[in-house]
């Protein structure tokens, strides 16, 4: 049997959860503690504490309005990114980890990318950039998060870059190409292990296929996508096998979709299970480092995201136990 075949695909999430409480450490327990129920291999610590842009208050430039966080001043890297919050809350997920003696586990930390980041603080207040396109802000933006990415990978987290706001269309590809390139450039040499450092773009990407090429082509290891939902499905149509064996790099894959409110309309295992085959015939399951929902659960009510995690998780090991008897 083919070496390539000799692999077992992991399983792991995006990032976000309901919140639960405002106790957050012991929200983060609770949330690794359901993850690990349903056997994730790379866990997070399911963003207790805030939304996706509110996490970065504490960069420099940044600062709470009515209207969200907005820019009011140059951004500047923290000066201490260790004591950022997105740094405490992934020390927080590892001591407890150790705690229960699982090391076996590893935990992933999201850090909203330039961007979406950029994009939504300035939609809510704009001071010292000239407006929505002033490069500028994204670069600034580009060098304080890799501050913080620079040190979580320094520490031992794996580290997801998110960009929703590609997908929504707000700036052209070309232009969050280049500004994911400084950012990839700042981080992707510091990584201790080579399948830690990632980007997940979450929606309908479907005639993006330069933009695709120019993602494989950063300093980083794997690329996160969603496949699931119904205008999802289209991502489909960008993976062949050669793109992933000619840059070296892995998919994500998001074979759930998140948008169910109830538990009945959650899809199924087999339905998962198919999307898994289809994706790993149409690249490879060598060129597949861990199966995912399609984005974070942060609207999905908790009793739903326990099941998506089940069938997820069920859906995979049949998968590996699939290519275990390849191998028979």
């Amino acid at each position: 049997m083919d070496a390539k075949v000799r692999m077992k695909i992991k399983k792991t999430v995006i990032g976000s959860f309901p919140s639960i409480s405002h106790n957050y450490e012991e929200s983060m327990r609770r949330i690794v503690d359901i993850q690990l129920k349903y056997g994730m291999d790379i866990v997070s610590d399911g963003e207790q504490r805030a939304d996706m842009i509110t996490y970065f208050r504490d960069i420099p430039g940044l600062e709470p309005s009515p209207r969200g966080l907005r820019v009011c001043s140059k951004i500047m890297p923290p000066e201490d990114p260790g004591e950022t919050i997105k740094v405490k809350d992934f020390i927080t997920v590892r001591d407890y980890l150790k705690e229960i003696g699982r090391v076996d586990v590893a935990v992933k930390t999201a850090i909203t990318g330039p961007v979406t980041l950029g994009l939504a603080c300035a939609a809510s207040g704009l001071k010292h950039y000239s407006g929505l396109n002033d490069m500028n802000l994204y670069l600034d933006l580009s060098k304080a998060l890799g501050s913080i990415a620079t040190h979580l990978l320094e520490i031992g987290s794996y580290v997801q870059i998110d960009e929703p706001g590609i997908s929504a269309g707000f700036i052209s590809p070309s232009k969050a190409s280049l500004i994911l390139e400084e950012l990839f450039t700042i981080i992707g040499e510091v990584r201790r292990r080579s399948d830690s450092l990632s980007i997940h773009v979450c929606g309908d990407l479907t005639g993006k296929m330069d933009f695709i090429e120019k993602l494989l082509q950063l300093d980083l290891d794997i690329i996160s996508l969603a496949f699931s939902g119904a205008r999802e499905g289209g991502n489909m149509s960008l993976l062949n096998k050669d793109l992933f064996n000619r840059s070296g790099k892995k998919l994500g894959a998001g074979i759930i979709s998140v948008s169910s409110t109830r538990e009945s309309d959650v899809d199924s295992e087999d339905n998962i299970y198919l999307r898994l085959r289809k994706i790993s015939g149409m690249v490879g399951c060598e060129n597949i480092a861990y199966a995912h929902p399609d984005c974070g659960m942060k609207n999905t009510p908790l009793n739903v995201s326990e099941i998506i995690l089940q069938r997820l998780s069920m859906a995979v090991d049949r998968y590996n136990e699939y290519l275990k008897s390849r191998r028979a």
